[in-house]
């Protein structure tokens, strides 16, 4: 199939299948890792999770030697800035960003020097395209790891947005000096996007609760702060920012899922009609006079900002993820300018107005690491493990040392075997998919997706446990949103249930099951940037009466719980980040705890999901992750003894092993 194909708009079915793109959903990578057979700790290997996804890309239409797209390709291990021809979809060159994972903030300033901002540290970074090198910046914002914007403006200062203290910073490079703004909505956490105005007047959409947009002189001064548009919601982001003429736009998305898009007369001072469905980045980026163009409900269509008006194209087949319209430049063989855009997959798309044709570029781009976001075991004997951010799938065979990688599913945060089937909770929307591990993998039938919870505003679904004729659930909301979700699913009836506020307020981050009882484990971090409340919980929901039995708040001063486990004595047992307790599974009675280590409560952001617990019956020990560490635990003593480290995920294996895992890097603790 050649690299580049071009698409006549109305094609059959059959014919837009032919169109070429880097990721195939059904297609799977398999490999052979030997299987290990000494005793403790032992390395597997990498399992099959790679990928090339770019969250940040810009576009540099009339670079001297051909317009170029940047893309930075997340890792597991470093991120890499990826430079291509805009026309072709040549890889010109990629080059590591020392100490990032990945990035959703790229821009091109005018002296087309490339500036990017990391998520996981909260670097800045600039490339310069004639040395071809990348130099560090530094972190802009102590203590804030996460840049998600950063946006040139016409005399050159580069600025960016942050979480998860919601501050702009603003960078000078004839000086080379970085400044913190501050934050300009007091109380919001994030600057999702940032737009420039020919003027130089910065606009900075905020979130995760108001979906305010803060107006900024070029000296970081807070000149105003505008409303949304009424009826959007409670909470959310104004996620996408630009300035068109004398238009601000804004594409919000709200803590029910909802993307729209709306302008914002900046004369008249009102808000158009909102659009709904609208879910392409990089909103401005497609502009041509005072109309821009947008993807609405998996469409490219052409929006008159002046009028309201909605043009369709019918172009639909640069699908997937994260689709951004970038901007025009000249593509030889078609008169005029050419509308180029990306998707997350590294995918190139190509569109011609005065023809009405597409074109989709394969990704060039070097596929990268994926770290491993879950673990589990299988109801058939393998070892499932869920990749982040880029998603995908692997197993691995303990007997046989086989792996077989999946593509064509997202970001699995948890995961349960249950009646012969696998489970997944994938972000974002707290989806839910069944797997039969008995029929072959084909995205869209197996797995299936069987819930969706993205208007009953949750996210992650963490916690899972498999619950007599049911498999049981536990999610986190979206930020902004209060108070996560217990869901049950009986796969003989296809009946589903989601319980809302359990714990008002809190959210849902460990579960296991026992005698008819589903026993829970809370953050106070329901979604919102503060705890709801003063301490997390464990509870205990009847599955006969579908009621809550007990609740009870094991650890004083600790809000956020964890894993849980039941032992051979019927004992219920539980792990925080500084802490390890025991209750009576029928009063939920705190029997023990004990204080492992002090803990930041009261200055640490969130904290959701931190520990693993699991309790092996042919020893009497429990296992457990924490902080970064496994232990194996002695129930009479509650003391812990380090076996291995560092670690960020443990579950029992289908051959009784534990299977931990670290970034990308895959391990077993075998007992002989």
């Amino acid at each position: 199939m050649d690299r580049r194909t071009a698409i006549k708009l109305g094609l059959t079915a059959a014919g837009a299948a032919a169109v070429g793109t880097v990721t195939v959903p059904g297609r799977s990578a398999a490999q052979d890792l030997a299987p290990p057979s000494g005793c403790g700790f032992q390395v597997i290997g990498q399992l099959p999770l790679t990928g090339a996804t770019t969250a940040g890309t810009a576009l540099d239409p009339d670079h001297p030697d051909g317009p170029r797209i940047y893309s930075v390709t997340s890792s597991a291990a470093q991120a890499l800035l990826g430079v291509r021809n805009a026309v072709t979809g040549e890889l010109i060159h990629e080059v590591a960003m020392p100490g990032s994972l990945g990035s959703w903030a790229v821009t091109v300033a005018p002296d087309r020097r490339v500036y990017t901002g990391s998520y996981s540290a909260g670097g800045f970074y600039r490339y310069d395209p004639d040395t071809r090198q990348v130099t560090s910046l530094g972190v802009p914002v102590p203590g804030d790891t996460f840049i998600w914007t950063v946006a040139a403006a016409p005399d050159g200062t580069i600025y960016g947005g942050t979480s998860y203290n919601g501050h702009v910073f603003r960078h000078d490079p004839a000086t080379g000096s970085t400044t913190d703004l501050g934050n300009p909505v007091p109380g919001e956490r994030f600057v999702r996007d940032i737009g420039i105005a020919a003027d130089g007047t910065v606009y900075a959409g905020m979130g995760s609760t108001t979906m305010k947009v803060a107006v900024l002189a070029p000296d970081g001064t807070v000149r105003e702060v505008i409303d949304p548009p009424e009826g959007l919601g409670a909470a959310g982001y104004a996620y996408d920012v630009d300035v068109v003429a004398r238009f601000l736009v804004v594409r919000f998305d709200t803590s029910t899922g909802k993307a729209a898009l709306a302008t914002y007369d900046l004369d008249a001072r009102r808000w158009s009609p909102v659009v709904a469905g609208v879910t392409s980045l990089t909103i401005g980026g497609g502009r041509i006079g005072t109309d821009i163009y947008v993807v609405r409900d998996g469409e490219l269509v052409r929006y008159a900002l002046r009028t309201g008006q909605i043009t369709p194209t019918g172009f639909r087949e640069m699908s997937g993820g994260g689709v951004r319209v970038l901007g025009f430049t000249h593509v030889p063989g078609w008169s005029g300018q050419t509308l180029v855009g990306t998707v997350s997959d590294g995918t190139i798309w190509h569109y011609h107005p005065g023809t009405g044709q597409g074109t989709l570029l394969d990704s060039t781009l070097t596929g990268q690491p994926v770290a491993i976001r879950s673990l589990a075991a299988g109801p058939d004997g393998l070892v499932y493990a869920g990749g982040f951010f880029t998603g995908g799938l692997a197993t691995y065979n303990p007997t046989t040392g086989q792996t077989l990688g999946h593509r064509g599913i997202g970001q699995i945060e948890g995961m349960t075997a249950h009646a012969g089937r696998m489970y997944f909770g994938v972000y974002p929307g707290a989806q839910i998919y069944e797997f039969d591990p008995g029929q072959p993998w084909a995205p869209g039938s197996n797995p299936r997706r069987i819930m969706y919870l993205a208007e009953r505003e949750q996210d992650r679904p963490f916690a899972w446990t498999s619950a007599g004729d049911v498999v049981a659930f536990g999610t986190v909301p979206k930020q902004g949103a209060i108070g996560g979700a217990l869901g049950l699913y009986d796969p003989a009836t296809g009946e589903s249930t989601v319980i809302r506020d359990v714990v008002p307020g809190h959210s849902i981050v460990g579960l296991t099951y026992a005698n008819g009882m589903v026993y829970g484990a809370t953050s106070a971090w329901g979604g919102a940037d503060q705890p709801g409340g003063d301490v997390a919980m464990v509870f205990a929901f009847d599955l006969a009466t579908r009621t809550v039995r007990w609740q009870t708040a094991p650890v004083p001063g600790d809000l956020s719980t964890g894993g849980l486990a039941i032992d051979s004595a019927g004992h219920l047992w539980g792990l925080t980040p500084d802490a390890l307790f025991v209750i009576d599974p029928a009063t939920g009675t705190t029997l023990r705890y004990r204080k492992l280590w002090s803990y930041p409560w009261d200055t640490v952001k969130n904290v959701w999901l931190d520990t693993n617990l699991v309790f092996r019956v042919a020893d009497g020990y429990l296992y457990g992750k924490v902080q970064g560490r496994a232990y194996r635990i002695d129930r009479a003593t509650m003391e812990l003894t380090q076996i291995v480290r560092p670690a960020s995920n443990l579950a029992w294996g289908p051959d009784g092993h534990l299977y931990l895992s670290r970034d990308h890097n895959f391990w077993t603790w075998r007992f002989c």
